[in-house]
């Protein structure tokens, strides 16, 4: 849910997926889309396209995701994850996964 730059760059950096002394080399466009992205981030388009609704949206795609059915599908996904909130505490964070992570 990224009404704000920041709050997408800081929610990857919080969740552990890359440190902060790395994020200029980590933050690039390649390594952020589908589907051969090391991070596919948004990948319905986050705000701009159709996720406004409070990150509902986003929720959809994690799960279309996880069963391989989105509209820019991302190979192998067997977890997605959703973070959403207002670029500080409380921040919500829903992982979705396939049969194969349980």
């Amino acid at each position: 849910y990224e009404n704000f730059t920041g709050g997408v760059l800081m929610s990857i950096v919080e969740h552990g997926f890359c440190e902060p002394d790395g994020c200029n080399e980590f933050f690039v466009k390649d390594n952020l889309i589908a589907p051969g992205g090391k991070l596919p981030t948004n990948t319905s388009g986050g705000n701009l396209a159709e996720c406004y609704m409070h990150g509902l949206g986003l929720n959809i795609e994690a799960v279309r995701q996880v069963r391989g059915a989105s509209t820019s599908q991302v190979p192998d996904v067997d977890v997605s994850m959703v973070i959403s909130g207002p670029m500080v505490t409380p921040v919500s964070c829903c992982i979705f996964g396939s049969e194969a992570t349980l």
